[in-house]
């Protein structure tokens, strides 16, 4: 457009100085103009102009699509033929930014809303900013950029995180409870013989146990009370996340993610068969263990929001050496340890410092391996990407 705008300035020009009469004057004197009104009117408006964010979902599947809306804003009495947003998105696991481009017109005195669908291929929080936005004239001569105030820095920016999907499961959980861990847990749906701790109380029946009658409730309510006595729960389950992952790899964020979903179903399925544990991962921000204690669903909800937010590093094994070096751990019934690496001294690390009864070595990996592992103290598990349910089957929590 600016070319012919050049043109048809020269020829007007040439026109004006080879014809006599107002007109040819009055064609020159328009294009001559013309520029400065459109500059001057794309001015006052860019000052009367504001683009924002309107985004209340802030979690979302990587298989779903992910409406963000924006609120764009023209308080003047003049129209924008074009409007060009620029966006900037990024997970904040790798870094890798991206640009997006919106053309939109705008109207006088008017609110528009404009609806994105977005998606993402891997877990992991998104943000999106709003890097420039500029308005264009008509004959698409000027591109004035919108000056950015206080609250457009504020709601010029989007943040979502990127969950995943639980895959579904149906391994064996063995039972730990004779092994004398630890515990100050106790199960809320069924009773058991821990008398520490009471699950309920109820009026006599037959076959209820004499030793277990409520004295003092049963001399105030003048009728036969008894104690049920409740079910103690063990964190009988650690899982160790291991997040050294190679970031020069092609794959490195495949093998992320099936970490990331790898736990985090492993977890939910525990409580699902109300099974409380707890999930160990080094935080490279902190530079120092997470620990966490899923008891119910929305711990596990906490787990998979936190253990999104941890950076990945490139030192071995730094989750297992801060929890071998904590002095308030306990021994467990099984410990899994979930890495993209497989270090076959680690299990016999794991055994010399008495951290469990059982071992299994979760091996995160791309493709299946060629190779069957052999371990002395614990079992080696390879963990295939796109494959996870196919991969833990046979295994026995």
């Amino acid at each position: 457009m600016l070319i012919l705008y050049i043109i048809l300035f020269i020829a007007s020009f040439f026109f004006y100085i080879l014809y006599v009469g107002s007109f040819s004057f009055y064609l020159f004197a328009f294009l001559l103009i013309t520029p400065v009104v459109l500059f001057v009117m794309l001015k006052s408006i860019s000052k009367k102009v504001s683009v924002s964010f309107l985004t209340s979902q802030k979690v979302a599947s990587r298989s779903s699509k992910m409406p963000v809306v924006m609120k764009i804003q023209n308080s003047s009495k003049l129209p924008v033929s074009n409007m060009i947003i620029e966006i900037e998105y990024y997970n904040t696991l790798d870094g890798q930014v991206n640009l997006m481009k919106i053309n939109t017109p705008l109207y006088p005195n008017d609110v528009h809303y404009l609806t994105m669908h977005v998606s993402a291929k891997h877990y992991g929080t998104i943000k999106m900013r709003i890097k420039r936005c500029r308005i264009v004239d008509m004959l698409k001569l000027f591109k004035i950029k919108i000056p950015l105030t206080d609250s457009a820095r504020l709601f010029g920016e989007c943040t979502f995180t990127i969950v995943p999907e639980y895959i579904a499961i149906e391994n064996n959980i063995a039972n730990y409870s004779e092994m004398g861990l630890e515990t100050d847990d106790y199960s809320k749906n069924s009773k058991g013989d821990d008398p520490s701790e009471i699950f309920d109380i109820h009026e006599y029946i037959n076959g209820d146990k004499i030793n277990r009658i409520h004295w003092k409730l049963t001399a105030k309510q003048d009728k036969t009370m008894v104690k049920d006595y409740s079910l103690p729960i063990s964190n009988s389950i650690v899982m160790i996340v291991d997040l050294n992952i190679d970031t020069d790899k092609n794959d490195y964020m495949l093998i992320y993610d099936t970490i990331i979903e790898t736990v985090a179903s492993i977890s939910n399925y525990l409580i699902e068969n109300e099974t409380p544990h707890k999930v160990v991962w080094f935080d490279k921000n902190k530079n120092e263990n997470m620990i966490i204690s899923v008891r119910d669903e929305e711990t596990s909800r906490l787990l998979v929001s936190l253990l999104l937010q941890a950076a990945v590093y490139t030192e071995s094994d730094l989750s297992l050496i801060n929890y071998i070096n904590d002095n308030e751990r306990f021994k467990c019934g099984h410990l899994l340890y979930f890495s993209a690496e497989y270090n076959q001294n680690l299990s016999g690390v794991m055994n010399d410092h008495d951290l469990a009864y059982r071992y299994s070595y979760m091996l995160i990996t791309d493709k299946k391996p060629d190779i069957a592992y052999s371990d002395e103290f614990a079992d080696v598990i390879p963990v295939t990407a796109k494959r996870v349910a196919e991969s833990i089957q046979d295994m026995c929590l």
